[in-house]
């Protein structure tokens, strides 16, 4: 088996590159999403051929460098001379250092998932998905070992209103010429190409935190952690103090997609008082 290459990036010494890494796929949770069960044997048959071909095509990439922070005020950062205006300070204040990062699936293997139907193509979306996350964990692994961190977070640009996705092009400024390096293009709409590419800045922390807290959005499949927030589907709940309370006559009843939520861990089991 090939061993991960670590490359630094010659114009900054802190600038980490992980690339020529061996795509090992979980098909378990692949399976799990895909809603594949083991009677269905064309489909895993499909899957597993899928797979195969996605691991040897793959070319992903991902990179990070270690920045310092500076909190201007109230609602702006700076990162290496880059101002972000953004609610970033609620997470980051108290950090001096930061690594923003960027992950992409390669163009490789976005240019063969054009040229196949769609079913294959519905298949090899949650595979590409797959390998992006592989690299993520990767890229965290690399920064606790290279800075003897116990634990970290990350934030990504245009995952929550906090940190809007105009954004990007301030972040794509902070990252060159590493964008280029990866092979990551930044549109006009401010989403990436490769399709499965993903920015964000990983941070030191003691208690781990998800963009899932700060998200209200009931139905998810990649959610990883309950929400801290109301669910704006569900006017007549409020958060205060930690508690669910609900506003509207029992006659009301309960919302419709109140199922998603229960699931998420978005409203409780059961209605609190009534006031």
């Amino acid at each position: 088996m090939e061993r991960t290459v670590y490359r630094k990036q010659e114009i900054n010494q802190y600038t980490f590159i992980i690339e020529q890494i061996p795509i090992a796929f979980d098909l378990e949770p692949i399976k799990c999403k895909l809603d594949i069960s083991h009677n269905e044997g064309n489909a895993l048959e499909l899957l597993v051929r899928l797979a195969k071909e996605a691991a040897n095509r793959a070319r992903p990439k991902a990179a990070f460098k270690m920045c310092s922070l500076d909190v201007l005020n109230k609602d702006q950062v700076q990162i290496e001379g880059v101002t972000f205006t953004s609610s970033l300070r609620q997470q980051l204040t108290g950090r001096s250092r930061i690594f923003p990062y960027l992950i992409t699936e390669g163009t490789e293997l976005a240019e063969w998932s054009l040229s196949l139907d769609l079913l294959d193509q519905i298949f090899v979306y949650t595979l590409r998905e797959a390998i992006v996350g592989q690299y993520r964990s990767l890229l965290e692994k690399k920064i606790l070992e290279q800075y003897g961190i116990s634990q970290i977070s990350a934030m990504n640009p245009g995952s929550l209103e906090a940190w809007p996705l105009s954004e990007q092009a301030q972040f794509f400024q902070l990252m060159a010429p590493v964008s280029e390096s990866l092979g990551i293009t930044l549109l006009p709409s401010m989403l990436m190409k490769p399709e499965f590419s993903v920015s964000g800045i990983f941070f030191q922390t003691d208690t781990k935190y998800y963009n899932c807290q700060l998200c209200p959005r009931a139905h998810c499949s990649n959610r990883k952690a309950p929400s801290t927030v109301v669910c704006f589907h569900h006017p007549t709940y409020e958060r205060q103090q930690n508690i669910f309370l609900w506003r509207a006559a029992p006659s009301v009843g309960m919302p419709s997609c109140q199922p998603h939520c229960l699931e998420n861990g978005l409203i409780p089991s059961h209605p609190a008082p009534t006031r």
